[in-house]
């Protein structure tokens, strides 16, 4: 938390008001920030209300990771270079209102950003009030757009998300990274092959993490949540083996040396962009490795495609399946089971009358 404290006065400078506002269909939208002054007495005040509440978890009584910790600030700092744009020049954090609330929401629906990302940000900036005292200030989602449903996330898969599912060759693409940049090669295969996400192949010591049968996830995990993996096929325990010999024979890990974690993650979304693997060129991402892995999973345990590639849940034994997506969330590092119909849906299909 230390280094983030030292990071978070720079963040709010001359250009504070001009960080990038969101993601439009897995792109920045297209508007930009005017670079204006934050005044300096509204910038102390937010150097100090996050250095003194940006890792507090929102209901329970622990800190949140620092992933989290770095998204609260993303979103709030961004939130007021917003205000800046729309025109509201604010004097303190404390005369924030009702009607900035509903200007900035409102403007970020007119830019297309997702309902996923607005309620996202909402929620924070609900956070945010409570650390300033004004309890209840932020009401339900929906009173701060135009159309409710841009609040309205579904937790069931309705797309395929996996690489597979839209036509994507993933080894033919991992063939054009792995001529440039080795390692990057090695995180996504490791993305596939076990479930992980970048930050946690990026970060993992595959030496240690490899343990009689099963892969330790430990480094790079969402909340801290550490959990292992079964390497259940010759195909995992090849890759596995095959990832040993490119990772830094010292650390363990796929990571450059030299590079923070940030700036290798960085390069592997670097080489993605490059060879077309985005949601605009291919409708892919490096979640959805995280997803194909997942399918794959789900038809091994029960025997029937994944209900997004039209599997018919209704078949399956209740009872059966709840252990197997459970088991299966457990695996992708979520608590929840319920969780699994945000990656492979939940399709029952009717039966006719007669």
């Amino acid at each position: 938390m230390d280094g983030m404290n030292e990071g978070i006065g720079s963040d709010i400078g001359a250009e504070g008001a001009g960080m990038k506002p969101g993601r439009v269909n897995g792109k920045n939208s297209s508007y930009k920030a005017k670079r204006r002054h934050i005044r300096p007495k509204l910038r102390l005040e937010l150097i100090e209300i996050m250095r003194e509440n940006l890792t507090r978890g929102a209901t329970k009584d622990k800190k949140v990771g620092g992933e989290t910790a770095e998204k609260r600030k993303e979103v709030i700092l961004t939130f007021f270079g917003d205000l800046l744009y729309l025109k509201y020049d604010l004097r303190s954090i404390y005369d924030l209102k009702q009607k900035h609330l509903e200007a900035v929401f409102k403007f970020l629906e007119a830019q297309g950003q997702s309902p996923a990302t607005l309620q996202n940000k909402i929620s924070i900036m609900r956070i945010f009030c409570e650390w300033m005292g004004k309890h209840g200030m932020v009401k339900d989602s929906s009173r701060y757009v135009v159309n409710p449903f841009s609040t309205k996330r579904s937790m069931v898969a309705t797309e395929d998300k996996s690489w597979e599912g839209n036509g994507v060759n993933l080894m033919e693409k991992v063939e054009l990274i792995r001529k440039e940049d080795e390692r990057a090669a090695g995180v996504l295969l490791m993305c596939y092959g076990f479930g992980l996400r970048i930050r946690e192949a990026v970060m993992m010591n595959v030496f240690k993490s490899d343990d009689d049968g099963v892969l330790m996830v430990v480094n790079g995990t969402k909340g801290g949540r550490a959990r292992h993996v079964p390497v259940e096929h010759e195909w995992q325990r090849n890759l596995l083996d095959d990832v040993k010999g490119i990772v830094d024979q010292t650390s363990g890990k796929l990571m450059v040396r030299g590079k923070t974690v940030e700036q290798n993650i960085q390069g592997v979304y670097y080489q993605m962009r490059k060879h077309g693997m985005t949601l605009a060129d291919e409708g892919v991402s490096a979640h959805g490795l995280r997803h194909q892995y997942t399918h794959e999973r789900f038809e091994e345990q029960l025997g029937i495609p994944a209900p997004v590639k039209g599997g018919d849940i209704s078949v399956l034994d209740k009872k059966e399946f709840d252990d197997a997506t459970g088991k299966l969330m457990e695996r992708a590092g979520h608590s929840r089971k319920t969780i699994g119909a945000s990656y492979y849906g939940s399709r029952r299909v009717k039966k006719c009358e007669l």
